[in-house]
């Protein structure tokens, strides 16, 4: 399977399993990974730079002083995360790997000014 049609499958299967109409973007499997208050303490950790997201598809830490409560709903979305990921990767027969890669790709492209974004290089950078 080429590169380019297992991107296609895993934007169709992203559509077809969360029930969208039209077409949906893997950004929002990934936003239908998270509870609310995890979703709420998150995105007011990545607005403080606290946390932000990695092009793997996973969030990640970057600055140490994050109390455990950020701690606790990073790793919450983390973990729906990988579960759709897994159910995603099954249904298209892919790696968890490309499904996470791809939905990491998107989400910091349209990652919001000033957050947090860890590039392939392994670099924080910050979101214009």
């Amino acid at each position: 399977m080429t590169f380019k049609r297992v991107i296609s499958s895993v934007l169709a299967a992203s559509a077809l399993t969360l029930g969208a109409v039209g077409t949906m973007s893997v950004v929002s499997t990934a936003a239908q990974a998270q509870s609310t208050n995890a979703k709420q303490i998150v995105d007011q950790a990545k607005n403080s730079g606290l946390i932000g997201e990695t092009v793997a598809g996973y969030l990640a830490v970057v600055d140490n002083t994050a109390d455990a409560s950020v701690i606790d709903a990073m790793n919450e979305i983390n973990i729906r995360r990988k579960s759709l990921y897994t159910r995603l990767a099954r249904e298209q027969n892919v790696q968890i790997e490309v499904v996470a890669k791809l939905t990491g790709e998107k989400v910091l492209r349209n990652a919001k000014p000033g957050q947090k974004i860890l590039g392939e290089d392994g670099r924080w950078k910050t979101a214009g």
